[in-house]
């Protein structure tokens, strides 16, 4: 990660200067934020097959037992260690995941599953991420003049938690004017040349509407014109909130919430090349690139993506590693404005910045036409049981944070 990390005395100035009182207002946890659930109870449990889950699991535990076992893998309301998933992962990592029977019986010994008590009637939402394939080049032309920019030199972060407690997972992205730090370019500045001299071009590829979609996934494969193939992910953002162009595009009456794909997205786009720009521009957020040494998509937690199994999250409120017992709905691949029921252990590996709430996640569906199709499509209804260590459990208990 190129983004620079300023130094705590200029840090603790900028902060006094450049951010509202509102966002030092103390944050107030709830007395009791779950409620526990037996597996019996959870809908369609009995009959799930859990092989292809514990596979996914057991990536996230190659991570979790090389780490430091003090290290907080945490939320702002569950206080994790790596040493509380240890054990769990040493029992996993010694199962075969050929075995359906012994992976339910793991996931029952080990955990407990727990669900957000406050949501109230308000089903989350749950989407659908994938591998883009670009077309691109080294080389700027006619053709080839998008540029995806490395991280610019001058993107600072300051990491709030590290001065103020309540502010943990809080930080701020700006760059320096004088010695004051002020919001970094917005996505309509770069386009209008706000980064020249400032960052590195990683590649050039062909289409602005193929950038935005790219930055949404997070990570993508980019084809060049030599035949060579490129790696591309997700190195840093410039602060801005995110907004999303199906919001834009249903404001501006032109779809609805039913219909607004991303192929719908992209082909209305695509009929109305002199609104393009200025729709795209709504979306304020911009996201650098960096190149990846490796052919697969990695997920936040640093671990290989398993399609249909890894899940993004808030990871303000969920635990990266942790399974989730997902119920929702997905589109069916051969009919995409059909659904499907969706009953399946998930495992939180990624994050996304579009992905914000107790129950909001995103699918992950790997690469190809099958998973672009499911994954544009998707934007459906569900909730979700997370599974924690029965060792965590004791302890929320103790905070008060769960009931039985």
């Amino acid at each position: 990660m190129k983004t620079k990390i300023i130094s705590i005395t200029t840090i603790l100035a900028l902060i006094a200067l450049s951010i509202s009182a509102w966002l030092f207002w103390p944050v107030k946890k709830p007395s009791t934020l779950f409620r526990q659930a037996d597996f019996a109870r959870l809908p369609g449990w009995k009959s799930a097959d859990l092989k292809r889950s514990l596979q996914t699991f057991q990536a996230s535990c190659r991570a979790f037992v090389k780490q430091n076992p003090e290290q907080i893998v945490g939320t702002d309301h569950i206080n994790l260690q790596v040493k509380d998933w240890q054990p769990a992962c040493i029992a996993a990592l010694k199962i075969s995941p050929d075995s359906e029977k012994e992976a339910k019986k793991f996931f029952e010994e080990w955990f407990i599953p727990v669900e957000f008590t406050d949501t109230g009637e308000k089903p989350g939402l749950f989407t659908g991420y994938y591998v883009p394939v670009l077309r691109g080049s080294y080389t700027k032309s006619e053709e080839f003049n998008v540029p995806l920019y490395e991280t610019p030199d001058d993107l600072l972060t300051a990491d709030l938690g590290t001065f103020f407690k309540d502010l943990k997972n809080r930080r701020i992205v700006g760059r320096l004017e004088g010695k004051k730090l002020v919001p970094y370019y917005t996505r309509a500045q770069i386009n209008n040349g706000a980064l020249k001299d400032k960052a590195r071009v990683l590649v050039w590829i062909n289409s602005p509407i193929d950038r935005l979609f790219l930055e949404i996934q997070g990570s993508g494969v980019i084809e060049l014109e030599n035949g060579e193939n490129i790696y591309v992910g997700y190195d840093a953002q410039n602060g801005a909130p995110y907004t999303a162009i199906a919001g834009v595009l249903i404001k501006k009456g032109v779809m609805t919430k039913d219909n607004a794909s991303m192929q719908a997205i992209k082909s209305y786009l695509e009929a109305h090349p002199k609104q393009m720009d200025k729709i795209i521009n709504k979306n304020k957020s911009f996201v650098f690139f960096r190149k990846l040494a490796y052919g697969v998509a990695l997920g936040s937690q640093g671990v290989a993506l398993t399609p249909g199994y890894s899940l993004a999250v808030d990871k303000q409120w969920v635990p990266m590693g942790a399974p989730l017992w997902l119920t929702t709905t997905r589109p069916d691949s051969s009919n995409p404005n059909e659904n499907k029921p969706m009953r399946r252990l998930m495992i939180a590996q990624d994050t996304g910045g579009a992905i914000r709430g107790k129950v909001r996640g995103d699918v992950f569906w790997g690469g190809g036409e099958k998973a672009t199709l499911i994954a544009g499509h998707m934007k459906n209804h569900g909730h979700y049981w997370i599974l924690l260590p029965k060792q965590a459990i004791s302890r929320l208990e103790k905070n008060k944070l769960i009931s039985g």
